[in-house]
């Protein structure tokens, strides 16, 4: 009779073991015990509830985490009674390891988490099943270079037009009437008025008093004044004309300017700049401080081909 009582005994006890051992398992996600989090995602879930600690261990040292939801003293749980998020109880052990408990679940926990040199998202969700332990990975390293083929490189290259650029030079001069009639004519353009950059070669002086520019094609718009303050007359070839920024002249594409310059006259110099050498773009910013830079006195001989009847006479 002993016999059997010691035996149902031991019978009970084993099962009680085996009921609390399936009980305590039944806590924990089965084969994601522990588990690392995925680099590349942006926001990292993580699975808690109110019966197991789960801990958190990040690559470096922690020096913020806030989050709606976290609190360091469960008797806190009353201020957010009537809120539909979770309630988490946190500690931070030790600098780079944080252990979270679930004590009222509700909407996910959302965390941000700074450390030394990255910053984490973390959304805690309530489960039956919980993450035991966590490790969090350094972030993956974007990078901002993006591959571009030989095709892409030649269709984003400027189509130089001549005609494009007249256009554009007339748009520019009537900008005043044309944009309160068709305000979409004039979409991205951006624009400065009123400015007095001047700048003097010997007799000559330029200045700029307002620019132009449609980043869409790389174009900008210089409308300048060129007076001779000079005795004589200023003869010279426009297209000569740079536009210069700090250290470093631009070549016009086109200049619109009389060649010469009579002594006390005032004439208008306007003139556009586009792109760089094979088309690239040079994406000047307007706000700089710009100055005309005009070539040397002097228009290049127009080289015209030999008439036959010259040749005629010089052979007699």
């Amino acid at each position: 009779m002993n016999t059997r009582l010691h035996q149902s005994f031991w019978f009970v006890l084993l099962a009680s073991l085996s009921l609390a051992f399936a009980d305590a398992t039944a806590q924990v996600q089965t084969g994601r015990e522990l588990v690392r989090l995925d680099p590349k995602n942006h926001v990292h879930d993580i699975a808690i509830n109110s019966n197991v600690a789960t801990t958190i261990t990040f690559p470096e040292k922690i020096s913020l985490l806030t989050g709606y939801g976290l609190v360091t003293d469960p008797g806190q749980m009353t201020q957010m009674s009537t809120a539909k998020v979770s309630t988490v109880h946190y500690e931070n052990v030790a600098g780079d390891t944080l252990v979270v408990r679930l004590i009222k679940p509700g909407d996910p926990c959302h965390a941000t988490v700074r450390t030394t040199r990255s910053i984490y998202l973390l959304r805690f969700n309530a489960a039956e099943e919980a993450n035991l332990a966590v490790l969090v990975s350094p972030p993956v390293q974007t990078s901002a270079a993006v591959e571009v083929g030989p095709d892409k490189v030649v269709e984003n290259r400027i189509q130089y037009s001549a005609e494009e650029l007249v256009g554009m030079l007339s748009k520019a001069r009537n900008r005043k009437a044309l944009q309160p009639l068709n305000p979409g004519l004039f979409n991205g353009w951006v624009e400065r008025n009123e400015l007095a950059m001047t700048s003097s070669q010997k007799d000559m002086v330029t200045t700029i008093y307002e620019i132009q520019r449609n980043p869409g094609k790389d174009l900008t718009v210089f409308r300048c004044w060129i007076t001779n303050n000079g005795a004589k007359p200023f003869e010279f070839d426009p297209m000569g004309t740079k536009v210069r920024v700090g250290t470093r002249s631009y070549d016009a594409q086109l200049v619109d300017c009389a060649n010469t310059i009579q002594p006390g006259q005032r004439q208008a110099l306007d003139l556009i700049l586009q792109g760089g050498p094979g088309g690239t773009r040079e994406g000047l910013s307007i706000q700089q401080d710009f100055r005309i830079e005009l070539p040397e006195p002097g228009r290049a001989p127009l080289l015209l081909p030999e008439l036959a009847a010259d040749a005629a006479l010089e052979g007699k």
